[in-house]
């Protein structure tokens, strides 16, 4: 199966993007298309069930044809939870053209033949969330057997030569001392590592951000090991900027100029917007009615997830930094389809 990510796709992903950014318009969404879980992890909301009043394939198609984004990160809660969620994909997907469909997912429901249905259906890469490089991930995210079942999944799924499986760490005081383990980790799995940040604005739960300067200094350290340019963590496609803004706002808890609405906005199971998953409870009808009645009027800095970082980069670190992110899943893709190669040859 070949590498959907082509360079013609990451130009045109490139033309959308700053034509949304000149018009004020959502580079990125969550299409949240639900808040019910099969975890409970201790640094996030989601997880006791919640009565969704969750809309259809056709009514997300529509609003997101509206809101027009570069890119749509289809997630939850759990979004393998939707039974119709390859139909939802299906609705969304246009082919060689924006936007790019992302699914993130904690993997507890994910399997091969799942994968391949929901690529089929037009998912263009599969976010798997990892706390700990080791069982103590089953205890974060509170479902046993978690680990075991990523350190096979992920690598039978990237097997097949797409280069499509990022994953994604939320960093918090508990996980911050084991970076550098978990980038090792995910670079033997051949997988990408993104990185976003814990906010207490999700629990009202303090215990897991970081303290300034006890444990900033030893994250920037980190990142000083990470970006050294010694090859070591080339799978990291979290840009050294971004993750040095990580490091800034865990000095204060706060980043400024929020452009909810205008870079980024959720969309919630009923089909209503939310400005981020910090506010889910505050929701409006419509783009223009989040920016007059919410963005206009808040002052929140409390958060700097990876959705806000990476959306409010400028036009030209988001041109180079996704370029960069594209080249880097090709390079995925070719390297194991040369270890398939390999191995087909041994075996015969």
């Amino acid at each position: 199966m070949a590498n959907d990510i082509s360079t013609p796709l990451a130009f045109r992903m490139a033309g959308h993007t700053i034509k949304n950014m000149i018009l004020k318009r959502p580079v990125c969404i969550a299409l949240e298309v639900t808040h019910n879980c099969t975890a409970n992890c201790r640094h996030c909301d989601k997880g006791p069930k919640v009565e969704d009043n969750a809309v259809g394939a056709a009514e997300y198609k529509r609003i997101c044809e509206e809101l027009s984004p570069s890119l749509i990160q289809i997630a939850g809660g759990e979004p393998l939870k939707r039974k119709d969620l390859p139909e939802i994909v299906r609705a969304l997907y246009r082919p060689n053209k924006t936007p790019f469909l992302v699914v993130i997912t904690n993997a507890s429901l994910l399997t091969k033949e799942k994968y391949l249905e929901l690529r089929d259906a037009g998912v263009r890469q599969f976010s798997i969330s990892l706390d700990f490089p080791d069982e103590r991930h089953d205890d974060f995210r509170q479902i046993p057997g978690l680990y075991k079942r990523l350190d096979r999944l992920i690598p039978e799924l990237l097997a097949m030569g797409n280069g499509d499986v990022v994953v994604n760490t939320c960093i918090t005081r508990a996980n911050y001392p084991y970076l550098l383990e978990i980038a090792k980790k995910v670079g033997q799995w051949g997988a990408k590592l993104n990185f976003s940040t814990y906010t207490d604005l999700r629990t009202d739960d303090n215990q897991y951000n970081l303290h300034h300067p006890e444990d900033t200094t030893k994250l920037h350290a980190i990142f000083d090991k990470m970006y050294s340019g010694d090859g070591e963590y080339a799978n990291v496609m979290t840009s050294e900027q971004v993750a040095r803004r990580y490091t800034d706002f865990y000095k204060t808890l706060s980043a400024p100029d929020c452009q909810t609405g205008t870079r980024f906005c959720i969309v919630n199971p009923d089909g209503r917007l939310t400005p981020c998953a910090m506010f889910i409870d505050d929701r409006y009808d419509s783009r223009e009615e989040l920016i007059e009645k919410f963005a206009k009027k808040s002052d929140c800095t409390g958060c700097y997830i990876s959705m806000r970082a990476n959306t409010e980069k400028s036009a030209w670190e988001l041109l180079t930094d996704n370029l960069n992110f594209f080249k880097l899943s090709q390079k995925s893709a070719k390297q194991y389809s040369r270890s398939e190669s390999v191995k087909e040859e041994v075996s015969a």
